[in-house]
């Protein structure tokens, strides 16, 4: 009897010492921090250098009154040149954002109303071709591009150039005349050159026959994307070089 006695006082202590201090529970671990964006790790935003000279009107409000249309760049038609710039070449190739499959009319007429030129094509650029008339040094010229369908979307503003006059012309033939040679060092000189000279459509045309040329110069990336960083309209073709450069 008295050994049961104990039994029963024994087990009271432990049922009062168990109540006194209960089980802790675990802190709950704390969540693991947000994953960082991938793509922010690999490719962080480039800081982009703005160039003067390449852009030669005075606003983007006046340059849409002269072609009687937007060019904003959340347009599914976009063209791929400022909305003013000089050029050297007689010939120059022209390119524009749109469906690769489609066909469009460029056309191509002097601001005095003296020369008109048209020309069908399936696709999103042209080089204007040997056998229309070449555009006159001095001249001022408006182009644009019409799709053929109206599912492509309206047509964007006309761009104008401004083909460089005979005095210049001279100075710059000289100029590229002193940087003797062939192959990818004189190439390049002469592609940076035109770049310098804030010659748009000149200097696009030579880093992308440079890159056909030479694709695994890092170099010519870099330079072609720093041109296409000054419009908003071709900040999507920078993205791609400045891609291949990192």
């Amino acid at each position: 009897m008295k050994e049961r006695i104990i039994s029963v006082v024994l087990a009271a202590c432990a049922t009062l010492v168990s109540a006194q201090n209960p089980t802790q529970p675990k802190p709950a671990a704390p969540p693991p921090p947000a994953p960082q964006d991938q793509s922010q790790q690999a490719h962080p935003r480039r800081v982009q250098a703005k160039l003067d000279g390449f852009e030669l009107a005075p606003s983007k409000a006046s340059a849409n009154q002269v072609g009687g249309a937007s060019r904003g760049a959340g347009q599914k038609l976009a063209l791929y040149a400022p909305h003013k710039a000089k050029v050297y070449t007689l010939r120059p190739t022209f390119s524009w954002r749109g469906d690769p499959g489609a066909e469009y009319k460029l056309h191509i007429q002097d601001v005095m109303g003296t020369f008109a030129w048209d020309r069908d094509v399936t696709g999103t650029s042209l080089a204007y071709p040997s056998d229309a008339p070449p555009l006159s040094p001095g001249g001022t010229y408006l182009w644009k591009v019409v799709p053929v369908s109206n599912l492509l979307g309206p047509p964007p503003a006309a761009a104008m150039i401004v083909v460089v006059g005979e005095q210049d012309r001279a100075k710059l033939e000289a100029a590229l005349g002193q940087i003797p040679g062939t192959g990818f060092e004189a190439d390049s000189a002469r592609a940076k050159y035109l770049f310098d000279q804030r010659l748009w459509y000149d200097a696009v045309t030579a880093y992308s026959e440079l890159i056909a040329k030479y694709p695994n110069q890092r170099s010519l990336y870099e330079m072609r994307g720093t041109l296409y960083d000054q419009l908003p309209e071709t900040e999507s073709l920078a993205d791609a070089d400045f891609a291949r450069v990192n």
